[in-house]
């Protein structure tokens, strides 16, 4: 069961990506210079939900919410009663599985009352692709798919039936799945930071993937030379195929609006395997299953529920699913196509970060038709070759749930890129090797540039002397207070360890949390453990002294002033929220 399967809710609006981007430039570590800004360099990593609200969804298979359902209109927000959520990618040098951490799913009622709660699993984003054509950073998208923890339900949530539904389907955790686009990089306009965001909520069921749906994928394709459409997944629930097209369809400009070439997609099985994308389908041939509209009205986070004849379900099950488009003579062009023999392999929590001497592991999931292939062979590689500090096994057989589990062993990789710690590792794999044994990645629907296994492998760091412990600690910590400014600019020099040592209790409550806690300090997300531990030790050595707050951290007047002097470089109101986030309790 996943958020494609019913009960389940879709929503939409924006969300806020406030990410620092003068970290961004491996090449500006060490240097000594001041590095590139980027488009943000003031980004304190914020993640968050901006005015999204329930705008569909399903109460059972093939039954709509309509729009007079007491779900409609419910708002989905971040929780306000605790540090916002954060977005850190693995490394500067691997910046293309970007993670969400700390962040609390709220859906609320007019009133005000969380009818629903749950703490979002980590989750890194996938199948970034140029959503919008031609218009660069901005118009690129990707989707998070994760599970909602920790599920609380609110003594309101009986009185709107889907919730109660799904409370009876999933009470504990729910899947949930986010796209996005449209990243404003503008800086000064009142969107700056943002874009826009559809997501969907539903059941998930145990063994299931956390991070992506192990359903039916089906291949990129082009709707025309010049408009690609993108990856996307289907399940079979019941007599209804449900597809998920919300990062998939392709749009004509930054505000969501949908491509014309994609206003009527059609949805077909294919007549036999050998059919490809690009092929033209005679009229008769193959099996229609039905035509999504696109346009005028978009589905609602582009989830679509068809319904499957017996035939047809019958034949879904041995042949390959489609996405056609209509010509004049009657017959349809293959834009997309179910990945080869419907075999499809992914790994879930694919992202790592492993010390010196430790070992990550992960879980591949492989499905066939949709189902769990037992038995089958997958070949993994690195992409580093024989040098690799991470190893692992040449193969591993999925069990009967069609899953395997891949243990990586890391050595200490020898600090190999100076300034910045460890290396970047990646591992491929597929259900198929090529003649000269390398992977063969052809019609798996895996993309090797971002299809794989990735971990920041840390250097190994030995504790210093006592009376090397403060230097040692400058030297950490000099990095970030060069390549992470917001720091230094509202709340305290890290370089400086004089002005750091009146906030001792704080950066001690930040550096001793578990990194997936929203207090986490926001740039230490790529600190090796002992490093970490390197700082913690000298921190709890310092005397407790007086703290700083009343210095460092600006009252209400100097927010307002700082606000204002720093509005040319970015919108005025988006730091007074910054700072009376840093603020809060200081006041």
């Amino acid at each position: 069961m996943s958020h494609l399967d019913s009960p389940r809710i879709t929503f939409a609006g924006r969300f806020l990506s406030d990410v620092p981007t003068m970290n961004n430039d491996p090449s500006s570590f060490g240097t000594g210079g001041a590095p590139d800004p980027g488009w943000n360099p003031y980004g304190c990593g914020t993640f968050d939900l901006l005015g999204c609200v329930v705008d569909g969804g399903e109460s059972a298979p093939g039954r709509p919410l309509t729009k007079d359902d007491p779900a409609f209109g419910l708002v989905v927000a971040a929780t306000r009663d605790r540090a916002a959520a954060k977005l850190a990618d693995l490394d500067p040098d691997w910046q293309f599985s970007t993670e969400i951490w700390g962040l609390t799913v709220r859906l609320t009622g007019y009133d005000g009352e969380t009818l629903l709660s749950g703490r979002y699993r980590p989750a890194a984003f996938r199948d970034l692709w140029p959503r919008v054509p031609d218009d660069g950073f901005g118009g690129l998208g990707a989707s998070w798919i994760s599970v909602l923890e920790d599920v609380e339900y609110g003594p309101g949530a009986g009185s709107v039936p889907v919730l109660a539904t799904l409370r009876e389907a999933s009470p504990q955790r729910l899947s949930i799945g986010l796209n996005v686009y449209g990243i404003d990089a503008r800086r000064g306009g009142v969107t700056f930071a943002t874009g826009r965001l559809t997501g969907c909520v539903g059941p998930w069921r145990e063994g299931e993937p956390t991070s992506f749906v192990a359903g039916r994928r089906l291949d990129a394709g082009l709707l025309t030379e010049d408009v690609p459409i993108s990856k996307a997944v289907a399940v079979v629930t019941g007599d209804r195929l449900v597809l998920d097209l919300g990062n998939a369809y392709p749009l004509a400009d930054v505000t969501g609006t949908v491509h014309p070439e994609a206003a009527a997609i059609g949805v077909a099985v294919l007549p036999g395997e050998d059919v490809r994308a690009g092929d033209v389908l005679a009229p008769g041939a193959g099996l229609d299953l039905g035509t999504i509209s696109l346009l005028p009205e978009l589905p609602p986070a582009g989830v679509v529920s068809l319904p499957l004849a017996r035939d047809a379900a019958e034949a879904l099950a041995r042949l390959p699913l489609a996405l056609v488009t209509a010509r004049p003579d009657g017959s349809r062009l293959v834009v997309s196509r179910e990945i080869a023999d419907g075999l499809y392999v992914r790994a879930d929590d694919f992202v790592h970060r492993v010390e010196a001497g430790a070992r990550a592991t992960v879980t591949l999931h492989a499905r066939r038709r949709g189902a769990p292939a037992a038995g089958l062979t997958i070949h993994l590689a690195s992409a580093q070759g024989p040098g690799s500090v991470l190893t692992g096994p040449a193969t591993v057989e999925t069990g009967p749930g069609g899953t395997a589990t891949v243990t990586l062993d890391a050595a200490d990789p020898g600090n190999p890129r100076g300034a910045l710690d460890g290396i970047v590792e990646q591992v491929g794999y597929s259900p198929r090797v090529a003649a000269d044994g390398t992977l063969d990645l052809d019609g798996t629907g895996l993309d090797p540039s971002f299809d794989v296994i990735v971990a920041h492998v840390r250097d190994a760091h030995v504790p210093p002397a006592d009376e090397d412990l403060e230097h040692e600690v400058r030297r950490l910590l000099a990095p970030y207070a060069l390549h992470y400014p917001i720091m230094g600019e509202h709340l305290v020099n890290l370089g400086d360890l004089e002005a750091l040592k009146p906030w001792r209790a704080a950066m001690l409550l930040a550096l001793s949390r578990d990194i997936t806690d929203p207090n986490h300090m926001p740039v230490t997300r790529d600190l090796s453990e002992p490093k970490r531990a390197t700082i913690l030790r000298w921190l709890r050595g310092l005397p407790t002294g007086p703290r700083a707050m009343a210095r460092t951290v600006p009252g209400r007047a100097e927010r307002e002033s700082v606000a204002k002097t720093t509005a040319a470089h970015e919108s005025a109101e988006r730091i007074r929220r910054r700072l009376d986030r840093a603020a809060e309790g200081s006041d």
